[in-house]
């Protein structure tokens, strides 16, 4: 086995940098990922509320 040398440290730190990158690339597409979850939930919840609204608004049409 042949000892380390410089060279074999720079491919070494290219890797674990390259991996570290991905590593945060993956990290915040997850996040805008789950921002984006977080917000249709809330789009799903206004849309049930906006559609009680409306069956109670065509009820009160429907009594006068």
């Amino acid at each position: 086995m042949t000892p380390a040398t410089v060279r074999d440290f720079v491919y070494l730190g290219v890797i674990v940098m390259t991996i570290g990158v991905s590593w945060g690339m993956f990290s915040s597409r997850l996040d805008a990922v789950e921002t984006k979850a977080d917000k249709i939930a809330q789009i799903q919840s206004d849309i049930a509320v906006i559609k009680e609204k409306i069956s109670s608004m065509e009820k009160l049409l429907q009594e006068r």
